[in-house]
């Protein structure tokens, strides 16, 4: 499957990080989905999503995953580990010191590693070098998540920069690095990306004029949260996913 492949959907609800972040709490604590469950999904649809974006076939081909200290960076890694199964050379690049990230991402490196062998995989620590690494075909986004506000700091900044100014096509898990997501301002640096891949539903901030640029085209991926943990906060989702499970959500119209 190509990207031109996807099917379209429109008319898509948006959700806040507030109402995203209730959600997830219904789905985890009262619905008994696991993290895990959902980080493997969200990594799989990414996966999915780089193919798609690379011509439909990654064999051979190099992507590399920016890596926060949350679950964001979980998802890029998840992905990298099912990318490398496909044939293609990852490399994560982790821009957080190793005592900073959180458990479950970093049970996702230990899981890639022990997966594959050096000459597919490997991990650099790029929270003092910055990126060690800038050959690829892809670079996968997953240095800030949806509850991270204010303008990225440190290593993440540099790492940020260094990605932009590379001139390698970035895809972004769930919303570029640096967004607000419920405005689409970028209170500091923000990452260019050419697509983005938002998980479950889109923020608002996705869809706003202003973040066009930044956001790039626009899918959305089903990661299995339920129906009803969208309908305890008033949202229908139903429907959203009949044609598929990972869609192109037609351009931007909010303000």
């Amino acid at each position: 499957m190509t990207f031109d492949d996807l099917p379209t959907v429109r008319e898509v609800p948006s959700v806040t990080a507030a109402q995203m972040a209730e959600v997830d709490r219904v789905t985890i604590e009262e619905l008994h989905v696991p993290v895990d469950v959902l980080m493997e999904n969200a990594g799989r649809q990414i996966a999915v999503a780089t193919r798609a974006l690379l011509g439909g076939s990654v064999a051979g081909k190099r992507v590399i995953g920016l890596v926060g200290s949350g679950n964001n960076g979980g998802d890029a890694v998840v992905a990298l580990r099912h990318l490398a199964n496909w044939g293609a050379r990852v490399c994560a690049e982790v821009a957080a010191p190793e005592a900073r990230v959180g458990g479950i991402t970093r049970g996702q490196i230990n899981r890639l590693l022990l997966s594959t062998t050096a000459e597919v995989a490997i991990v650099h620590d790029a929270s003092h070098k910055r990126l060690r690494d800038l050959d690829a075909e892809l670079f996968i986004d997953g240095l800030l998540g949806y509850s991270v506000h204010g303008a990225p700091r440190e290593a993440i900044a540099a790492v940020i920069d260094t990605a932009n100014a590379s001139g390698v096509p970035i895809l972004a898990v769930d919303l570029p690095s640096g967004i607000d997501p419920d405005t689409g301002t970028a209170p500091g640096v923000a990452i260019g990306a050419t697509v983005t891949v938002t998980l479950a539903l889109p923020k608002p901030g996705l869809t706003a004029l202003s973040s066009r640029d930044r956001v790039g085209e626009l899918l959305l991926a089903d990661i299995g949260i339920p129906h009803s943990a969208f309908a305890r906060i008033g949202v229908d989702t139903r429907r959203l996913f009949e044609r598929g499970d990972l869609v192109r959500v037609e351009a931007h119209t909010s303000q």
